[in-house]
Parts: C-alpha cells; sequence; structure tokens
C-alpha cells in the first residue's frame, strides 16, 4: 500500500486529519514542517504528502516546495484553516507544484478523493519510471552483448567484473544500483572506439604511457554523446561522465592537491575502482597489492576499499559442477566453457562471465550443432539479480 504523510504543527489537528484517512491509507505523521522533511528523507518517497498551511516552523507552501525538490513525484496537497490569498494560492501553484488545495474543514469525502487520486498519479508516475528504468537497463544488455560477442577482448575486459560491480553496489548501499550497472554494460561502446593498441596494452598486462591513460579515462564520454539527447538515459550519461572524471583522477598521476573532488553520482567512482581492479589483473597484481597501492593513492575512501575486499573474498567460492539442462541466467562461470564448433576445439565462454540468456541459448545450440564439454563449472550456484530482466 503506498504511504501518505500527514504534517502539521497543531498536534489536534494532525491528530484529527491522521484518523480522518488512516482507514483508507497508510498514514504516518511528523509535528511541524522539520519533523516532516526529516521523515520524508529518513523514509520515504511517500505517494502524498499533507501539509497545512500555516505551520509555526514554516508555512505549507514552503514545505510543499521543499517535498517537491527532495521527492518530484510525490503527490502535494495543502490544507488550510483559514482563507488564503491571491498571492499565496499563485505560491501554492508555481512554487510548490501542489496537487490540490482544500479547506481543512472540508467533508471527509472531498479529502479522501483528493489523496486518493494524488496516490494514483504517483502510482502511475513511478511504474512508467520504473518501466523506462527497466527499458534503458535492456537496451544497454543488449549494446553489450552483441558487442561481446563480436569483439572477444572486450567482453574478457568487461564481462566478468559485472558480478563484482553489482556486489560492490549493494555493500555500499548505491541508491541506484540498476542505473550504474546499465551505465557499466553501455560504456562498452567508448571501449570498442579505443584505438586497437590502447586496449592490446591493457589486455597485455603493460603499463600504459599517459596518452593511453588518457585515451582510456575519456572512453566513457563515447556512450555520454550517444545518450546524452536521449531524456530517459539522461540520468546513465551522468553517472557515465563521473566514471569518466574519476578515471582521470585515479589513472593519471597523482595533483598536489587531491582534496577538490568533482562532484559525481555514487555509482561513478564505484564502477572506476572495478575497472582499475580488472585492469591490474592483467599485469598479475595480487589483490593485497592493489589494494595497497590504492590505500596510498587515498583517492577512493577506505570504507570501499574494505567493501571491495570483502566482495572479492566472497567471490571466491567452491565451484559447482551444473550440466547444459541446468544452467541459468545469472550463473558466473569458474572455468572456462570449452568445446567443439566447425570442427575446431576453442573457449566458447570465458571463466568468469555471468551468464545470461542469450549466452545459454548459444552454448545449448553449439552443443546440438558440434560439441560441449560438460559438466561446467559454476561459482557456488546461481547469483541472480531481481531488479533486471532478462539475466
Amino acid at each position: 500500500m503506498s504511504t501518505v504523510l500527514v504534517v502539521d504543527s497543531d498536534g489536534k489537528a494532525l491528530t484529527a486529519t491522521h484518523r480522518r484517512l488512516r482507514k483508507t491509507f497508510e498514514t504516518h505523521i511528523a509535528l511541524g514542517a522539520r519533523a516532516g522533511l526529516q521523515r520524508l528523507i529518513e523514509e520515504g518517497p511517500y505517494a502524498a504528502v499533507i501539509a497545512e498551511f500555516s505551520m509555526a516552523d514554516m508555512d505549507g507552501v514552503e514545505f510543499l516546495s521543499r517535498v517537491r525538490a527532495v521527492s518530484p513525484q510525490t503527490s502535494r496537497i495543502l490544507l488550510s484553516r483559514s482563507s488564503m490569498g491571491v498571492a499565496d494560492l499563485l505560491r501554492t501553484v508555481n512554487e510548490a507544484g501542489a496537487f490540490h488545495v482544500l479547506p481543512a474543514s472540508c467533508d471527509d469525502q472531498p479529502l479522501l478523493e483528493a489523496v486518493g487520486k494524488g496516490v494514483r498519479q504517483y502510482e502511475e508516475m513511478w511504474t512508467s519510471a520504473h518501466e523506462m528504468r527497466d527499458t534503458c537497463a535492456l537496451f544497454a544488455k543488449a549494446v553489450h552483448e552483441i558487442v561481446c560477442w563480436l569483439r572477444a577482448d572486450v567482453r574478457d575486459l568487461l564481462s566478468p567484473v559485472l558480478p563484482l560491480l553489482r556486489g560492490l553496489c549493494e555493500r555500499l548501499k548505491d541508491p541506484d544500483p540498476v542505473m550504474t550497472e546499465t551505465a557499466f554494460l553501455v560504456s562498452v561502446v567508448g571501449v570498442i572506439a579505443l584505438p586497437a593498441q590502447t586496449l592490446e596494452a591493457i589486455v597485455s598486462g603493460r603499463e600504459l604511457d599517459d596518452a593511453r591513460k588518457l585515451a582510456f579515462a575519456g572512453h566513457p564520454e563515447h556512450a555520454v554523446e550517444l545518450l546524452r539527447h536521449v531524456p530517459s538515459m539522461r540520468g546513465v550519461a551522468e553517472i557515465l561522465r563521473g566514471y569518466s572524471n574519476f578515471l582521470h583522477l585515479s589513472l593519471m598521476p597523482a595533483a598536489e592537491d587531491m582534496t577538490e573532488m568533482p562532484g559525481m553520482p555514487p555509482g561513478s567512482p564505484i564502477m572506476a575502482l572495478v575497472m582499475e581492479y580488472r585492469m591490474s589483473l592483467y599485469g598479475n597484481l595480487s589483490t593485497e597489492a592493489f589494494l595497497e597501492r590504492k590505500r596510498e593513492r587515498g583517492l577512493y575512501p577506505r570504507s570501499m576499499l574494505q567493501a571491495l575486499e570483502a566482495q572479492i573474498s566472497a567471490g571466491d567460492q567452491a565451484e559447482t559442477a551444473v550440466g547444459l539442462d541446468g544452467l541459468q541466467p545469472g550463473m558466473v562461470l569458474a572455468r572456462p566453457v570449452t568445446g567443439t564448433r566447425d570442427g575446431k576445439s576453442m573457449i566458447l565462454v570465458p571463466e568468469g562471465y555471468e551468464l545470461a540468456r542469450t549466452t545459454i541459448l548459444f552454448i545449448r545450440q553449439t552443443a546440438r550443432n558440434g560439441h560441449v564439454d560438460e559438466p561446467v563449472m559454476v561459482k557456488g550456484g546461481v547469483s541472480r539479480n531481481t531488479d533486471q530482466t532478462d539475466r
């Protein structure tokens, strides 16, 4: 059930409004505007927020304006115990974007109808937003899958760290892990745009010179250019832009003053840390040595490095043998899938790859037309991400 927040600085009036609503809606209350904002930040978002106009610490219009800034999809309803002037009514529309204005003494029916409409509007907007997020995620995954099957070097660079990225987002409580993963997937567009010599140097474990470091740090900008004109993907573009900024900071020589960090979404440094770790594996650098280097540099918070260490340890699970019929999306390969195709023995899917439906279909088709060595060895079993479809 969608939740409604009622805010008033008059305790008796607050209790009375709560009683009128609680039989129909799950209702929370806050005594005063500041308490209401705190509850919104800590427990929101709410489907609807109802505020009284003449509150003592902050009038209802200013309060709902702040609600609008914190949670723009929340429906905002203003109650007033006294008549409002034209100027205040204009503020209510222009600044607070109020969904409805009602006298506090109105009957229950118009109040319940207004709140009900506000809740339904929020639910429709929420559903639409999440459907768009799912569409963006599926688009990014499709792009990633196509590129990875065309370019084995790109596949080997990006795909094995997807489970690590997802686990790190969870440990660090990334507020929007789906968008972070979507950004990482679509960054493949920039990777294929890299000069061949740069990518070859990375996968060969060679130290990059400054020119190649700059080229690699700028690769997410290619995806930003692709997405910046698509309104529904602007959030992904911002994460990618922050990812590029952080790669520039982390890959280039240390600056004298690292205290001034550019603002960026939380997912951006997580992506940069995961990518740096992936690159270190090509150079046969141990996890302990990599983490020590990052601690000495001081660019990543210690909490982030500790979360990475814990996630790497958690990923070192026992291997489980699975037959072809038992393969499921989300499983992570503990060893390469090998077989014979067109009469040639080859690695079909590399170690560390997270299986998707298209990959499983490819393996099974290869088994029908050639041969696939069984069993397939996966890490610990199934690792699912229920927030993203078609895993």
